[in-house]
C-alpha cells in the first residue's frame, strides 16, 4: 500500500511513519501547513496535485475534516488514528464519509461515533520501545535516580480555559459550576459532569457565550460546555495533588509554566520544557515516581503519557481510568490511585521500597513492549482496513 502521510508537527510522526515503512508499507510525507481543518483551497490543490502520483490513502493522527473530503473525491481511504481529546473535528458531518477508517484510543468515543454511523475501531496508542531502548540503554535493578517524584505535563495557564474567557457569568452559576468541579476531582473512573451539569444549567451557559462550530458539525452545545468543565477539572486536578505532594517530598515537574501555587513551594522543582524525543524519556526512566494525571475530557482510555513512562522503563502511578484493566494489574505492573490521600499514601510507600518499584516497572515495561507497540497496533490497523 502506497500512504500519504500527513503531519501537523506531532510528537508520533517518525515513529508511526519508520514503523510502516518496516511493515512494508510506501510512505510519503506531507507537510504542507493548513490554515483551515474544514475547508482550505491552496492546501487541497497542492494536496489533490501530490495525489496525481498515486496513492492507496491519506494518514493522519488526529482527524481532518478536509483530508476525508479530498480522499472521498480522489477514491482513496483517509486513516485516521485518534490521539487527543477532545477532538471536535470528530464531530464534522464527514465523519460518516465512506473512505473514513477511524482508529480510536478511547472506547468511549469509539462507542459515540458508532452509534452516530462511523467507519470507526478502538485501537489504544502506542510506544516505540525499541528507539527508547537504543536511547536508554537496558532496565537496571541498581538504578541511579535523578528524581523523587516527577511530573511531566502542562497546568494550562495559556488559552485553554475557556470557562475563564465567559464574560458576566452570574455568581449562582459562577457557584454551581465551581462545585461540579470539586465534586468530580474527588472521583475517578467516573463521569459525574455529564449528570451534574443538566440541561437547565446548559441554556443558562448558553444564553451568555453561546457556542456555533457551523453548518458542517454535529454537536450539541451541552457537550462542549461539559467538555470545558472537564477541562477545568484537569487543571485544578494538577494543581492541588501537585501542592500537596509538594508539601511532603521532592517534586521534579517539567512544564513551559508552574501555577503560582506550585512555584511558591521549595519542595516543587521546575526543570522547564522537555524535548519529547530525548529528554523526556531520560526523566520518566531516572524518576523513582513518575505521575500521571489524565485529562478528564479522557473519559476512559489511556492517554499517550502512560505508554511514554512504561514505554521508557519508568514506576507510574497514575490516575484510574476504565480501560487500564484491560491490560493492567493494580499494583503488579503500574499503580493507579483513587483519591488524594491514596495518591500521598502510595507515594511515600514507594519512595520507601526500592524492590516493589522496580518489579512493578519491569512488568509493565514487558506489558507496553509487546502490547503497544506500534508493529503490533499499526498491524491490526492495516489487517482491519484490507479485511
Amino acid at each position: 500500500m502506497k500512504i500519504l502521510y500527513y503531519t501537523w508537527g506531532e510528537w508520533m510522526k517518525t515513529d508511526v511513519v519508520s514503523t510502516l515503512e518496516s511493515l512494508g508499507e510506501t510512505v510519503e510525507v506531507f507537510d504542507k501547513k493548513l490554515e483551515n481543518y474544514d475547508s482550505d483551497s491552496a492546501f487541497e490543490a497542492c494536496l489533490q496535485e501530490k495525489l496525481k502520483a498515486g496513492f492507496d490513502a491519506i494518514f493522519s493522527m488526529d482527524y481532518f475534516p478536509v483530508l476525508s473530503t479530498v480522499a472521498k473525491d480522489a477514491g482513496i481511504l483517509y486513516l485516521s488514528w485518534i490521539s487527543d481529546c477532545p477532538n471536535l473535528t470528530l464531530s464534522s458531518k464527514t465523519v460518516t464519509n465512506d473512505c473514513n477508517r477511524i482508529f480510536l484510543f478511547d472506547e468511549m468515543l469509539y462507542k459515540n461515533l458508532k452509534a452516530r454511523g462511523a467507519n470507526v475501531r478502538h485501537l489504544p496508542l502506542g510506544v516505540n520501545t525499541k528507539r527508547l531502548d537504543a536511547l536508554l540503554g537496558p532496565l537496571k535493578e541498581d538504578m541511579t535516580y535523578s528524581h523523587e517524584i516527577s511530573f511531566v505535563g502542562s497546568f494550562y495557564q495559556d488559552g485553554y480555559r475557556q470557562l475563564e474567557k465567559v464574560q458576566n457569568m452570574p455568581e449562582d452559576l459562577r457557584g454551581y459550576i465551581d462545585g461540579v468541579v470539586a465534586a468530580q476531582n474527588l472521583i475517578y473512573g467516573y463521569d459525574m459532569v455529564s449528570e451534574l451539569f443538566d440541561e437547565t444549567k446548559v441554556k443558562q451557559l448558553e444564553r451568555i457565550a453561546p457556542v456555533n462550530l457551523g453548518d458542517g458539525y454535529e454537536i450539541a452545545s451541552a457537550e462542549i460546555y461539559r467538555d470545558w468543565i472537564r477541562k477545568e477539572v484537569t487543571v485544578k486536578e494538577r494543581e492541588e495533588l501537585i501542592s500537596d505532594l509538594g508539601l511532603l517530598f521532592p517534586v521534579s515537574v517539567a512544564t513551559d509554566s508552574l501555577p503560582e501555587m506550585c512555584s511558591n513551594i521549595a519542595n516543587i522543582k521546575n526543570l522547564g520544557y522537555v524535548d519529547y524525543i530525548n529528554e523526556m524519556p531520560k526523566i520518566f526512566r531516572e524518576s523513582k515516581i513518575n505521575l500521571n494525571f489524565t485529562l478528564r475530557t479522557i473519559q476512559s482510555g489511556l492517554p499517550l503519557r502512560l505508554t511514554d513512562v512504561l514505554g521508557a522503563g519508568g514506576f507510574l502511578i497514575t490516575n484510574y481510568q476504565p480501560e487500564l484493566p484491560y491490560y493492567f494489574e493494580n499494583g503488579n505492573s503500574i499503580v493507579w490511585f483513587e483519591s488524594r490521600e491514596h495518591l500521598l499514601d502510595l507515594c511515600a510507600f514507594y519512595l520507601r521500597n526500592d524492590n516493589s518499584r522496580g518489579k512493578i516497572r519491569e512488568n509493565g515495561y514487558n506489558i507496553v513492549r509487546k502490547a503497544f507497540s506500534y508493529e503490533r497496533l499499526l498491524g491490526i490497523l492495516l489487517s482491519s482496513i484490507k479485511e
